[in-house]
């Protein structure tokens, strides 16, 4: 235990003695997290915030794209987040390409010296780093086609971080980890303005592996793809293109069974500026759900619940421009 004290935009805050948040203890029970990336420091990104913070997780993943300011130091984002959060709720963080060191509005090791790692995980915080929730769930946390302090982040070509991500997933498997969630910044498959950053190699690991569920920010978009699966019609996953024999499960009834493929789900909706939706994009056939600038747009984060039989996500608006919501499970059985 120790008494913190935080500097909330130059005013001094005494918090009573807490302890540090961090794994829960294996025990069987289901945990709770929330995630968004694109966020910014604008009305929006604090009903966000506020919002997640009233969803009591666990922890929270921000999925890149903090705090979008080239004026303010990063601890200002850091006060920012913590006045809307309290002090001791893990908020772990993923580069965008505003955070990196080509970024003009901050920087990542920065931030992640405000909101340092508290799920005491394994790795190169916070650019490629894992953390195990007993034997539930293993998260992963990657910087595809970021470069973060001198290194580039590019899964591909079996390199070394290619190799780095396949073994964290295998080593998963192997220890009897229930559940392997992946999450990045940048996207491949969309319906939104970006092209596929992450490149085909990593999108078609994560795909071969049948990791549960991937997460992404970086598209103002809210988006859910159908679950995908590699097979003797679909070598792989091809960029700009739609091959419907890679579709396992169309998730129409929202509704997934684990160890079939990946689902994909972008929510870049964290207070940023939302992007438009292309219905007739090449890619489009690959999803169920979506939401933009130009449909139903709405701020928010996705709720998970983790629980030994099953994955439940719920999309939980922050604004009220429309109602937008969306909701699936991945279910053992």
């Amino acid at each position: 235990m120790r008494i913190l004290v935080l500097l909330l935009f130059g005013i001094g805050v005494a918090i009573a003695p807490q302890c540090d948040r961090g794994p829960k203890p294996p025990s069987g029970n289901p945990i709770t997290f929330v995630a968004a990336g694109d966020f910014g420091m604008t009305s929006d990104a604090s009903a966000t915030l506020e919002m997640m913070a009233k969803a009591r997780p666990d922890f929270i993943l921000a999925l890149g794209d903090l705090s979008y300011s080239a004026t303010l130091p990063e601890t200002a984002w850091c006060n920012y987040v913590r006045s809307k959060l309290g002090p001791t709720l893990p908020f772990e963080l993923l580069s965008g390409n505003h955070d990196d060191d080509f970024g003009k509005e901050g920087q990542i090791r920065k931030f992640a010296s405000c909101l340092p790692d508290k799920m005491r995980s394994s790795g190169n915080y916070p650019a490629e780093y894992y953390f195990d929730l007993g034997k539930l769930a293993r998260f992963i946390a990657i910087s595809p086609d970021l470069t973060i302090s001198g290194e580039h982040y590019y899964y591909g070509e079996s390199n070394s971080h290619y190799q780095w991500l396949a073994k964290a997933i295998d080593e998963a498997r192997a220890a009897g980890i229930q559940w392997v969630i992946v999450a990045m910044h940048k996207n491949c498959l969309s319906m939104g303005s970006y092209y596929c950053n992450i490149y085909a190699d990593l999108m078609n690991l994560l795909v071969s592996k049948k990791v549960d569920l991937v997460l992404h920010g970086h598209d103002h978009t809210y988006q859910r793809t159908k679950q995908l699966a590699l097979g003797p019609a679909c070598a792989e996953i091809a960029i700009d293109s739609f091959n419907a024999n890679c579709i396992i499960d169309d998730g129409a009834d929202n509704r997934y069974r684990k160890g079939k493929g990946p689902v994909f789900v972008i929510a870049g909706t964290g207070g940023g500026e939302l992007f438009d939706i292309n219905t007739k994009d090449s890619e489009a056939g690959y999803f169920v759900r979506w939401m933009g600038a130009n449909i139903e747009p709405r701020k928010g984060f996705v709720k998970v619940v983790v629980s030994p039989n099953e994955i439940s996500a719920e999309f939980i608006g922050s604004t009220m421009t429309s109602n937008f919501t969306d909701s699936f499970v991945i279910t053992v059985n």
